[in-house]
């Protein structure tokens, strides 16, 4: 896991790997890679397997040219996006599988030259009991993953990919067409990736665009170890 900003909410990371490690038969070990109370852990960088770009504070806007003079990234952690970036870099060096979750998703597109849209209007804030459905791409492998083309998620965002990094495409949207996952246009030679705006760690394992991510997930995770 990339980063742990010290709330109550960001154990449900670990928690849900490990947990989707027995349903699904693989054996998970979480490791935090740095946070608001952990100094960045390069030699456990190195170690691991697959990355989780957790969800948390708004990107530097800074870092897709918006220089925000009505304060809307108010959430924004400068220290944050220094501590994870050495971390997106190690995804591409070693071609390391990758869940991007909410923020997780946003940084990896802005690191990739996309954009974010910086306040959505009526934002969703954090609310846990957020849910919407979510319409996938045909043809995309969040869909394939799914087995579906429509399932609802939990959301708790104010900020989403605008215009997306090199190499990348929005494959799923929300009803009012905000961008909920983002691939590869082309995944070959490129990491192994799912990003998607909602999370799946507030989700039950059973729900399509929970569980079955974590599966494929773990699955690319164990490959890339054996």
């Amino acid at each position: 896991m990339s980063y742990d900003q010290g709330t109550a909410k960001y154990p449900l990371y670990a928690s849900a790997l490990v947990a989707a490690g027995k349903r699904f038969g693989y054996s998970v070990e979480p490791v935090w890679l740095a946070g608001t109370n952990r100094e960045f852990d390069r030699a456990a960088l190195e170690s691991v397997d697959g990355i989780v770009l957790t969800g948390g504070a708004d990107v530097d806007p800074r870092r897709y040219g918006f220089a925000d003079p009505d304060g809307l990234c108010n959430f924004a952690v400068p220290a944050r996006d220094e501590a994870e970036l050495p971390v997106v870099e190690e995804i591409f060096r070693r071609c390391l599988p990758t869940l991007a979750i909410c923020r997780g998703m946003q940084f990896l597109n802005v690191v990739r030259g996309g954009s974010l849209i910086p306040d959505l209007p009526n934002h969703e804030g954090d609310d846990d009991s957020r849910r919407h459905a979510v319409r996938l791409a045909a043809g995309s492998r969040l869909a394939g993953l799914a087995g579906r083309l429509e399932a609802p998620a939990s959301t708790a965002h104010h900020q989403a990919v605008d215009r997306p990094g090199d190499g990348l495409r929005i494959v799923a949207a929300a009803e009012d067409g905000v961008a909920e996952g983002i691939e590869w246009i082309d995944p070959s030679e490129k990491p192994w990736l799912v990003a998607v705006q909602w999370h799946p760690e507030r989700m039950n394992l059973d729900e399509p665009l929970a569980g079955l991510l974590y599966q494929a997930f773990l699955g690319a995770v164990a490959a890339t170890a054996a």
